[in-house]
């Protein structure tokens, strides 16, 4: 993945972008599609830390909406990556899975809901995150 394919992401036209971390590619088609449909949000769907945290380089998001078993880099290791970069340690983080590390969630203060879980609470949790800009 190079810079170049980020270009098509200038957020000029207002619109909000998320950034989704998934791996499993069912819930990862469900959730985009949902979002698109739902919202008039911005999506943009990787399936690894390791890519996201490439993706981050270069663009940043609104949202980061973030599977906790992920291959090549978890989901709290990616969030503490963000968290120690200055540019990006506001970014907001909802961590979706249904194996929530809920020790370590609690001791970040990370936003999370636990797989499965009603999709009218997950956009309205989403709604939250964005306009109100904390993680």
């Amino acid at each position: 993945m190079d810079s170049s394919q980020f270009s098509s992401f200038s957020l000029a036209d207002d619109k909000k972008l998320i950034l989704l971390v998934e791996d499993d590619e069912i819930h990862a088609s469900m959730l985009f599609n949902v979002l698109k449909q739902e919202t008039s949000y911005l999506v943009y769907h990787t399936s690894d830390g390791q890519e996201a945290w490439h993706f981050l380089q270069h663009v940043k998001p609104h949202l980061i909406l973030l599977d906790y078993l992920l291959p090549r880099m978890d989901g709290l290791d990616l969030y503490d990556r963000i968290h120690e970069n200055k540019d990006l340690q506001n970014l907001p983080v909802l961590m979706l899975s249904a194996a929530l590390p809920r020790k370590e969630i609690q001791q970040r203060g990370i936003a999370s809901i636990q797989k499965p879980f009603e999709i009218d609470d997950l956009l309205q949790t989403i709604d939250m995150l964005i306009l109100g800009g904390t993680s």
